[in-house]
């Protein structure tokens, strides 16, 4: 039993901390326990589960390896790959959310390093500030931008447009960092290894249900959707359930009941209540620097309980997704999914999201001003 205890406060650290507050509130403010149900933005969490579904449909099927097995043969550097791998990331971001297509991209680029025997670790860290900036663009990019596109009930088209110009900038900036972080190094490729089996049936079948559901999201009838979607997914791919993050899905849960009690404490609301929340800057710094502290989902959810500057919260909350690791849960999975026992990898992290950070937070904060 300690060894499962020790296991579980090692691996899911975030998890743990999470439980830790929520018996210290619950213990010193017992009265708002009927209250938790509504804490929790059931909408928000629907959507992810959905998401996460389909995500692991598509990823079984094979479709993405292969496709990215086929380009990889037109790869001849080191760079390049860094470029494709990278961009790859930020463009599925935007859809299968930046901790969904890690667990995608990631496994792909550790598969490429064993066929490359060559070590690919700083791609995985650019993969993880490459979904941190491209799920930033969409509603449902990121667990964050989810909650506070169903809080406020923006279009999903005038969300993007809102956060188009930050989201060029942080690629933009991305790329001079790749760029500048890696060499045109010659690779070496193994055609025979780089094309993986297929499950057409799999993956078509999972693309069509990711679109139908996106429609749904859009006319908020997801509700409707998620039951479906199980039902089709029992009868044809039921593989999908056993990959499933439940643990992931209960950190949510925890993450919206423990930080709508924070809110509800007196003092909290006294400090806060001495900032003028009504300007942009100061929403937009706040929510970066609280994002430093307890991860950018929870800090959204906290800053939206003071303010309905939406969109301030947004460009602050995503920027900080990078920054120091706890900024986003993105950038923990990825370094997990490494496994690696070089604790060097945790140094090189911030090596880069740190600088990354601070000079697309200090744009983003002129543009506001």
């Amino acid at each position: 039993m300690y060894k499962i205890f020790r296991t579980f406060v090692v691996e899911e650290t975030v998890l743990f901390v999470l439980i830790v507050l929520f018996i210290f509130l619950t213990a010193f403010m017992p009265g708002y326990i009927p209250e938790y149900p509504v804490f929790i933005d059931w909408r928000t969490i629907i959507t992810l589960l959905a998401l996460i579904i389909t995500a692991n449909g598509i990823k079984d099927s094979g479709y993405l390896e292969n496709i990215s097995g086929r380009i990889l043969l037109k790869i001849h550097d080191e760079r390049t790959l860094a470029f494709f791998l990278v961009f790859l990331s930020v463009i599925l971001s935007t859809f299968l959310t930046n901790d969904i297509t890690l667990f995608i991209t990631v496994p792909l680029t550790l598969c490429m390093q064993s066929i490359l025997k060559k070590n690919l670790v700083k791609i995985v860290i650019f993969e993880a500030l490459g979904v941190n900036a491209g799920s930033s663009l969409t509603p449902i990019g990121n667990p964050q931008n989810i909650f506070l596109w169903n809080k406020w009930g923006i279009s999903f088209s005038g969300f993007m447009c809102r956060m188009a110009p930050v989201v060029l900038l942080m690629i933009a900036v991305l790329a001079v960092f790749i760029y500048f972080g890696f060499k045109a190094n010659r690779l070496r490729i193994d055609e025979d290894s780089v094309k993986p089996a297929i499950n057409k049936n799999i993956g078509l079948l999972s693309i069509s249900i990711m679109a139908l559901f996106l429609i749904c999201l859009q006319f908020k009838m997801e509700i409707y959707a998620i039951p479906v979607i199980a039902l089709i997914y029992l009868i044809f791919h039921r593989k999908v359930f056993l990959e499933l993050d439940w643990l992931l899905i209960i950190t949510f849960v925890f993450m919206f009941v423990d930080f709508s009690m924070v809110s509800r404490i007196p003092f909290i609301r006294s400090v806060l209540s001495g900032i003028d929340l009504s300007n942009n800057t100061n929403v937009f710094i706040l929510s970066a620097l609280i994002s430093q502290i307890m991860s950018n989902v929870p800090a959204a959810i906290f800053m939206a309980k003071f303010t309905s500057n939406w969109k301030a919260i947004t460009l602050g909350v995503d920027i900080a997704g990078n920054g120091i690791i706890i900024g986003s849960l993105a950038n923990i999975i990825a370094l997990r999914l490494i496994k690696t026992k070089d604790k060097r990898i945790w140094l090189d992290f911030h090596g880069y999201s740190v600088p990354y950070f601070l000079l697309t937070g200090f744009v983003v904060w002129l543009f506001l001003r």
